[in-house]
């Protein structure tokens, strides 16, 4: 008979004979956290310190809205990216430069393609999409032209994403990283320059943001390509990449692509139907939705590094038919993920006047943001849970279980809940915006509780590829 879950978790806990330790758990992680920590969450937290400087809540509700729309497409790219590399990596293990090319040269045309259409949906529609978000008109106009420009740079955000796809498949992963690391720091600079216009650069506000973020992304995808030149093994498939179409390797990164892209995107569209359903509140709720959302991913970066350690022990325990030693590690990264992430958040919390204060130099929605920050960060734990999850059955190779869960959970929960949410007539636009916020993290708790059902029943066992 099985033990309780709680029972069973303690058990877990205290028996240090299976699975990988804390020690080597948090070895892995520390890499992790610093790279997620740089690339996913200062870049944006100090974009967002630069706009509150200009001291307009218009401009500051502006950029938040439109970074989780950018969000959303990034998380398709990394989807491309994530299949990009498998196919690489799977025919550099077997020693096949011509099919590690092709495979190569197709994921680029395909991204290129693809992005371009983004990009141009982006350009020509970007009054549309923003009204379709339900966003108030002077938020519209401003921001047009600041997606417009934000466009080009997605389009480059996508080729630099199958080149990274590429370069990890044939484990040259130093290079991206390094690429990426060099990037941000172009972007702050060019962010500093061109928002408050200094060393002689035209002080052009949110737009300086929109530009930076092209001259980042150009001098990644350049910096990238003077890598690629100088390793001898690449440059061989640059000298003849014309040459290696291949309609087969298209369709094969399309269908390993295609789950991972739906998996990343459905939490961030998520996150755009909040957007949707807060939207007629204001720009008191649209900034305070922002700068809460940014703080929440700086506590939450603990929790994506211990996902990605979780998912490579996890993987390297399944293939050594480790059974038991996959169930002490998801313990253990799980205990140490809601620790910290909860430790950050109750720190963020406790000081939250002051760390909004940062964004809101003119206190427009600080008394908005402060109590709706502390509530959101109790329930904040549902969220860890079912990222440190599904990234252990994405281990056991269960993605399309993660998948559908959160397909159902976007479906059947989120929509109708913030939908429920935003109809019922509340006291004030404080109590809607906690009600619909807090069915995002409702969902996930039903997401977490989904994914404990499956590995307590056993099925997590069985290989389903």
């Amino acid at each position: 008979m099985k033990k309780a879950l709680i029972t069973s978790y303690l058990d877990g806990l205290r028996d240090r004979s299976k699975g990988a330790s804390y020690t080597k758990i948090m070895r892995y992680f520390a890499p992790e956290m610093v790279s997620a920590l740089v690339l996913y969450s200062l870049v944006v937290l100090i974009d967002a310190r630069f706009i509150a400087h200009l001291k307009s809540t218009v401009l500051y509700a502006t950029i938040g809205v439109t970074n989780t729309l950018i969000h959303f497409l990034t998380k398709i790219a990394e989807g491309i990216s994530v299949g990009t590399m498998v196919l690489c990596g799977y025919h550099h293990g077997k020693g096949d430069s011509d099919a590690v090319q092709r495979a190569a040269v197709s994921s680029f045309i395909v991204t290129a393609v693809l992005g371009c259409i983004v990009g141009a949906v982006l350009y020509w529609c970007a009054g549309d999409i923003y009204r379709l978000l339900g966003i108030p008109e002077d938020i519209v106009i401003i921001g047009i032209p600041f997606l417009r420009m934000k466009a080009i740079s997605i389009v480059l955000m996508f080729l630099f994403f199958s080149l990274s796809g590429f370069l990890r498949g044939i484990q040259q992963n130093y290079i991206p990283t390094r690429c990426l690391v060099f990037g941000s720091l172009v972007f702050v600079l060019c962010d500093y320059l061109l928002i408050f216009g200094k060393c002689g650069f035209p002080r052009l506000c949110l737009q300086g943001s929109a530009i930076a973020s092209v001259v980042q992304y150009s001098c990644m995808l350049g910096t990238l390509a003077v890598a690629m030149a100088r390793t001898d093994y690449i440059r061989q498939f640059m000298t003849s990449w014309y040459r290696s179409w291949s309609l087969r390797s298209a369709y094969r990164i399309g269908v390993l692509s295609w789950p991972v892209m739906c998996d990343k995107s459905v939490l961030a569209f998520a996150k755009m139907a909040i957007v949707r359903a807060i939207a007629p509140m204001g720009h008191v709720a649209l900034s305070s939705f922002g700068v809460i959302k940014d703080i929440e991913m700086f506590a939450f970066v603990p929790a994506v590094a211990f996902a990605q350690v979780t998912t490579m022990l996890v993987s390297n325990h399944f293939g050594a038919g480790d059974i038991e030693a996959i169930r002490y590690t998801v313990k253990r990264t799980l205990i140490l993920a809601v620790s910290m992430v909860m430790f950050i958040l109750g720190i963020c919390s406790w000081y939250a006047p002051v760390i909004v204060g940062w964004f809101d130099a003119h206190h427009v929605f600080t008394d908005f943001a402060v109590p709706a920050l502390r509530i959101m960060s109790c329930v904040a734990v549902f969220d860890v849970l079912q990222v440190i999850l599904s990234s252990a059955l994405r281990g056991v190779a269960h993605m399309r279980v993660v998948l559908w869960v959160r397909i159902g959970m976007l479906v059947g929960v989120l929509i109708p809940a913030t939908w429920l949410m935003s109809s019922i007539a509340f006291m004030n636009d404080f109590d809607t915006f906690i009600g619909v916020y807090s069915s995002f993290y409702f969902g996930n708790g039903l997401m977490a509780l989904c994914y404990v059902y499956w590995f307590r029943s056993g099925r997590w066992r069985h290989t389903m590829w």
